[in-house]
């Protein structure tokens, strides 16, 4: 009887004890978390912010971009394009050239980690916006001087990769990448870190027109393509990666290729003049030239 006894109080004391500390920790810890936390500063939320091209190497010390000695915007698109612009490509930059009325730098940090990506975001006449990634590390197929105009050179600077693979699987357009680490068309900036973080969505008309490089993708029915560029919603363009010197493919919904001669640089920079607002001549699919058709 007495040994019930002791028992039933020594359990009953270890009750109300637990109940007393027990509540007075639970209490704390929950006193210890701020509860009016704003949305925005969860570490989960991407974040953006941007500066005026002027303001940006103050701002953001490792901006890619140097603008010291630029006084006008000819100024500040030579520097990002590090004239003289490859041949290829100059109809994209003589197009930007045109149109652009104002140029601002984006630091934006995506996911838990907070990974950094910088966006040039042009400004045309028309009001419209455009943004190009900054220039990737990895230019495989071309001899960088040892002074690059333009660039901020960094010496912990680590090689990007594209899926498994340690270097551009494209060398052939490793010269725009040079200059934007891909390109496309914003209706708004908030729209700008989904698009980094998943590259081939489209969110409410702002979107990639030409990839960045962890954007390549292969095309499922044929996987020697790679994707590259958007052309609509329907219809996008890749670069076999087996040839030396390749052409276009225009790849449908329907999985029909369409190939043509068209250099994938010569490519970009019409898509650059496209969205510019300078319309070329229509793509090989829509009924423009071809060396396949008459």
């Amino acid at each position: 009887m007495l040994v019930y006894v002791a028992t039933t109080l020594v359990g009953f004391l270890a009750v109300v004890l637990f109940v007393i500390f027990g509540d007075n920790k639970r209490k704390y810890k929950l006193e210890d978390e701020p509860d009016n936390v704003p949305l925005n500063e969860e570490p989960w939320v991407p974040s953006i912010e941007v500066a005026d091209w002027k303001e940006a190497n103050a701002a953001y010390s490792m901006c890619p971009w140097n603008f010291e000695g630029c006084e006008s915007i000819e100024d500040v698109l030579n520097c990002i394009w590090k004239k003289p612009v490859p041949k290829d490509l100059q109809v994209g930059f003589a197009a930007l050239l045109q149109s652009v009325r104002h140029i601002n730098v984006a630091l934006v940090k995506c996911g838990a980690w907070k990974q950094t990506h910088f966006c040039i975001i042009y400004t045309l006449i028309s009001g419209a916006e455009l943004f190009g990634g900054a220039p990737s590390e990895q230019s495989v197929g071309l001899e960088l001087e040892e002074e690059v105009v333009g660039l901020r050179r960094r010496g912990q600077a680590t090689a990007m990769k594209v899926s498994e693979h340690e270097e551009n699987p494209l060398p052939c357009i490793a010269a725009f990448f040079r200059i934007h680490d891909g390109f496309g068309t914003l209706m708004s900036r908030k729209h700008l870190p989904l698009l980094l973080e998943t590259p081939g969505d489209t969110v409410h008309g702002s979107c990639f027109y030409v990839y960045p490089m962890r954007g390549l993708e292969q095309v499922h029915s044929r996987p020697s393509l790679l994707k590259v560029a958007r052309v609509d919603r329907s219809c996008f363009v890749a670069v076999d990666r087996r040839k030396a010197d390749p052409g276009v493919v225009y790849v449908e919904r329907s999985t029909q290729c369409t190939e043509d001669d068209e250099s994938p640089l010569s490519f970009i920079a019409d898509t650059v003049s496209n969205i510019a607002g300078h319309r070329v001549v229509p793509a090989p699919y829509e009924g423009g030239p071809s060396m396949y058709h008459d």
